[in-house]
Order: structure tokens, then C-alpha cells, then sequence
């Protein structure tokens, strides 16, 4: 019975000794798996990053808003535009003026881009003159916050927009008196 006993002890010691050496290789494969993984996540993420910054700076925004949320996005642009606007009321040359103009048109185009949307709908049919139907164009809203922050930004920075008008409305007059 005691040999009986020492074998029954020994496989099962040596079964548990076989199921806890798997046990270590099925995780280390798993970490070995997830380290692969998280070297392909972060090579893609960084493409993706890349391309946003890219895709960003084709449309005239800066790439630094890659990756942000819309709200941090329009915080980001906003604050740009309030430094370059007081950059400008403190001195007047033409390196602020082009930053300020910059900042404002970035601002502007990134709350056009992600405020509105716009939906075409096509008709099918011919009008009473025998003529096709023109699309019906639908523009929605998206984030009223958006749209009041820019009413906000354009309220608040009417000076320096006005001398920014009066500055073009010059150089026009300037290229007028260089053309004649």
C-alpha cells in the first residue's frame, strides 16, 4: 500500500508540476502576444497620428490639435487667437498681423468644419417644365457651442478685426496707387 501511495503521490505531484510548467509557457506566449500587439498598436497609432497631423495641415489647421477633443481643440484655437490678438494691439507690424489673421482664419475654419453639416437630398422626377429636380441642400447645426463661442471670439476681438479691415482697405489703396 505504501508503494501504492508514494506513486499515486508522485504523479500527481509530477502532474501538477506539468500543468504548472504549461501554465508559465501559455503566459509568457501571452505576454509575448500583447508586447507584439502593443508594438503594432503603437506604430499604428503614430501612422494615424501622422496622417491626422497631415490631413490637418492640408485644410490649414494647425497639427497641433491632432488627437484633441473638439472642446480641447476650439480652447486651443481660441487661446491662440487671444495671444496673437494681444501680440498685435501691443505692436503693430506686420509679422502680428499676419499671426493674428492666421489664428482667427484657423479658428474660423475649424468651427465651420466641425459645426455644420451639410446634407444634400435628391429629387426624382421632373419639375413642371420637364426638368430634373434641383437637390434640396439642408445645412444642420451640430454644436451650439461652438457657434456661440465664435459669435463670443468675433464680439470680443471687434477692434482688432475693424483694424485689421482698415489695414487691408490701405494696402488695397496702396496697390490701386501702384497700378495707375
Amino acid at each position: 500500500m505504501e508503494v501504492d501511495a508514494l506513486s499515486q503521490g508522485l504523479y500527481f505531484s509530477a502532474a501538477q508540476a506539468a500543468a504548472s510548467e504549461a501554465a508559465k509557457r501559455s503566459k509568457q506566449k501571452e505576454e509575448a502576444e500583447k508586447a507584439a500587439r502593443t508594438k503594432k498598436n503603437v506604430f499604428s497609432s503614430a501612422i494615424e497620428r501622422t496622417q491626422a497631423e497631415f490631413r490637418l495641415k492640408q485644410e490649414g489647421l494647425p497639427p497641433q490639435i491632432a488627437g484633441m477633443s473638439t472642446e480641447e481643440a476650439v480652447v486651443f484655437l481660441k487661446d491662440a487667437a487671444d495671444l496673437a490678438a494681444e501680440k498685435l494691439k501691443a505692436c503693430q507690424l506686420p509679422e502680428n498681423f499676419a499671426d493674428y489673421r492666421q489664428k482667427v482664419s484657423q479658428f474660423m475654419k475649424y468651427i465651420v468644419k466641425n459645426n455644420y453639416t451639410v446634407k444634400q437630398q435628391k429629387h426624382t422626377g421632373l419639375n413642371s417644365r420637364g426638368c430634373k429636380f434641383e437637390p434640396y441642400t439642408q445645412v444642420k447645426m451640430i454644436n451650439a457651442k461652438l457657434d456661440e463661442m465664435a459669435q463670443w471670439l468675433l464680439h470680443t476681438h471687434s477692434d482688432t478685426l475693424q483694424m485689421l479691415a482698415k489695414i487691408d482697405e490701405i494696402n488695397g489703396l496702396l496697390v490701386d496707387l501702384m497700378a495707375t
